[in-house]
């Protein structure tokens, strides 16, 4: 039997979260993002302050100490804020970071709690995608690297980045100083967030900066992790879509009455419901799995085909309850839809995860 209870310690972590996050929350500055007028990633500073990019990082390196699934769960009310920042990459490269265990990676990884360092990564697309990676040469006992890497995000806001990288016609896990790198190119994103296209040329670095273990698969780890984080914030997305829906047909009345009396309406709100508590129970379960087992494969393709079929229906279903309303500039329903449209569009789409669960 599955136990989806929290415990106190749970509750009261995101008690805090929630109540920090909630505090500068402002639909209007997030649509002012999205069109491009001003630029800024809520929820950003909260974390670092509150000391969350320890989350996953054991006690004596200065973490909280607290399992994947707990991480996953304030992803839930990260996402429930369009929160945007490097908060996933961070805290999944600390998760790896401790499965390796030595002196030089527990210095690493009490430089990453305290926001000392902070990474970006793009490795979960550079993987699936099988996109052409940075390459590793090896010249005179010395490392160097070159390549591109297209569609970074938050280079403004990290000092290092994380990406695969080609040692020998094999991937690696690699990791650089920004200082020494170029950007050739940004764009953004449908909610307003950049991103950068870096160019990296003949680099020296040091071989403590690739990473790489003989029994665990790192990059299949961060993959999985990583799609089931974002996962767990479209979750966190469109919780805030069910409780907006709830409060606009139980106030908004048409002929004399509450939109929430009709039946019709009364069905589909159930139907967000229903699909919305089967998805995060299902998140919520397979975030407590262990990435090493070979069958947690499976169950995180199936919880990314789960998750990008119903909550994309929460969405429209919600669109239709709230009819115009829903596309107004200052009501934030659409900013929400664009958000879980937006990770559907990561991590792999349904065929892709859908080989994977028959292969």
């Amino acid at each position: 039997m599955i136990d989806f209870e929290l415990n106190e310690s749970q509750k009261m972590i995101l008690s805090s979260l929630e109540n920090s996050l909630s505090e500068n929350f402002d639909i209007r500055r997030e649509n002012k993002k999205a069109e491009g007028f001003e630029y800024s990633n809520h929820g950003w500073e909260e974390i670092k302050r509150l000391g969350f990019l320890g989350i996953l990082s054991n006690e004596e390196n200065g973490g909280f100490g607290l399992e994947f699934f707990d991480f996953s769960l304030t992803l839930e009310y990260w996402g429930a804020k369009l929160c945007e920042g490097p908060y996933i990459e961070n805290s999944i490269f600390i998760f790896i970071l401790e499965k390796l265990k030595n002196k030089e990676t527990n210095y690493l990884i009490k430089e990453l709690s305290s926001s000392k360092k902070i990474v970006t990564s793009i490795i979960s697309e550079q993987f699936i995608n099988n996109e052409k990676i940075p390459v590793i040469h090896k010249r005179n006992n010395k490392y160097c690297v070159e390549g591109k890497i297209t569609n970074l995000p938050y280079w403004n806001e990290s000092t290092e980045v994380l990406t695969l990288a080609s040692l020998n016609n094999e991937k690696k896990l690699l990791m650089l100083s920004k200082k020494n790198i170029d950007v050739v190119n940004e764009s953004k994103t449908l909610t307003g967030q950049k991103l950068h296209e870096i160019k990296i040329d003949n680099l020296e670095i040091s071989e403590d900066n690739i990473f790489k273990n003989d029994k665990l698969d790192l990059i299949d780890i961060y993959t999985q992790l990583f799609t089931i984080s974002k996962c767990a914030e479209s979750v966190g997305i469109a919780d805030s879509i069910h409780k907006m829906t709830n409060e606009f047909i139980k106030t908004r009345e048409q002929f004399n009455k509450p939109l929430g009396s009709f039946q019709a309406i009364q069905h589909m709100a159930s139907d967000i419901y229903m699909r919305l508590s089967e998805t995060r129970e299902l998140i919520r379960y397979c975030s407590k799995l262990s990435p090493e087992n070979e069958n947690v494969k499976k169950i995180v393709s199936l919880s990314k085909i789960k998750c990008d079929e119903e909550l994309t229906k929460i969405a429209w279903t919600a669109h239709q309850l709230h009819g115009a309303m829903g596309f107004t500039w200052d009501y934030g329903l659409h900013l929400m839809t664009k958000r879980i449209l937006l990770n559907k569009t990561l991590n792999g789409d349904i065929l892709f995860h859908s080989k994977k669960l028959f292969s």
